[in-house]
């Protein structure tokens, strides 16, 4: 009798060690030095991850270098490309980009100045291209319009964004090999968005079939409504982060607005910081928020962290730090359960 009981108690103490499962996230981040350069020798021990305000265990990191030039300095060659013999999207072999630009409908002086002085700097966008970058455009004024599926054609996307100023109804952009947005964004849902947070969960819902990180250039002038003295985001802009968030996009907002100081700059700079980005003005020294981006998007690390048991469900705060000082770190501020 004492053997089957220590033999039972043996089996379940089994059973209840095989329902214990640790979970890992995953976390893009980008972190420079007070120049905006990007600093790429990072370890695991180096950073401070904490998950609803608990530490969280780092157990890998990767510096991913995303330019010939960063490649070159960790002595990386580029992938080859292989063929995909599933049925499931490839992950692109270079950077993915949405040019995502707030054509404002009421034509406000400060805001059309500004997107058209962004227009007046469309090389300095595309010279810092890739070749195996690609490029998407979108604009929203009264709707989300859906201007260019992702290309690598430089001709393609300086028209694209040159059209963005326009208030009319782009036609349907051609046909595109994987990756490609077209079968994931229904024109009549495109149509009924009424703000650009709504806009932004149609594109995050869209981008989420495609692997892999990508980068959103938010050409913009504003997110949130003013009210009581306060910006308050809109309804839908939970959703949209939590979108962007399970695409795994980061949004690096341009603010083009012909003013030191606005209200509205608020929600840009919350989209940014809570998806990994920045926001920075293009109006006294766009030559300088322009230089950053490029060396920004030069590379980002891939962090693989055990999550601690906080006990909740749903919606956790994601806070990361380095031991280096001078160092500014991106990376986006709330994970998800997923089931």
């Amino acid at each position: 009798m004492p053997f089957l009981l220590i033999a039972l108690l043996v089996l379940q103490e089994q059973q209840y060690q095989e329902r214990i499962t640790v979970e890992r996230i995953l976390i893009d981040a980008r972190v420079t030095d007070s120049r905006g350069n990007p600093i790429t020798d990072l370890k695991p021990a180096d950073f401070r991850v904490r998950v609803d305000g608990k530490p969280a265990i780092v157990e890998t990191v990767d510096w991913i270098p995303e330019t010939a030039a960063e490649r070159e300095l960790a002595e990386i060659d580029k992938a080859p490309a292989q063929v995909n013999t599933t049925m499931n999207v490839p992950a692109p072999r270079g950077r993915l980009f949405i040019f995502f630009f707030q054509t404002d409908f009421g034509r406000h002086p400060s805001r059309v100045i500004g997107q058209m002085d962004i227009l007046q700097r469309i090389d300095s966008f595309l010279d810092f291209l890739e070749p195996d970058d690609r490029v998407a455009v979108l604009s929203f004024d009264s709707h989300l319009k859906f201007r260019l599926d992702f290309t690598d054609k430089k001709s393609e996307i300086a028209a694209a964004m040159h059209d963005a100023i326009l208030i009319n109804e782009p036609n349907t952009p051609h046909v595109v090999p994987m990756p490609s947005l077209r079968s994931h964004l229904d024109p009549q849902v495109m149509k009924d968005a009424r703000d650009s947070s709504q806009a932004l969960l149609i594109i995050g819902n869209a981008l989420r079939p495609i692997p892999g990180p990508k980068s959103m250039i938010l050409f913009g002038w504003g997110l949130g409504t003013l009210s009581g003295g306060r910006v308050w985001m809109e309804r839908s802009y939970p959703a949209a982060r939590q979108a962007l968030e399970g695409a795994r996009v980061s949004v690096f907002s341009l603010d083009f607005t012909q003013a030191d100081a606005h209200s509205l700059s608020v929600g840009l700079g919350q989209v940014s910081g809570d998806t990994g980005g920045f926001y920075a003005s293009t109006f006294r020294f766009p030559n300088i928020a322009i230089e950053r981006l490029h060396k920004t998007l030069a590379g980002h690390y891939e962090l693989e962290v055990r999550k601690p048991d906080t006990k909740i469900r749903g919606l956790h705060t994601i806070e990361v730090d380095v031991d280096r000082r001078g160092a500014e770190v991106m990376a986006r501020s709330t994970y998800v359960d997923r089931d």
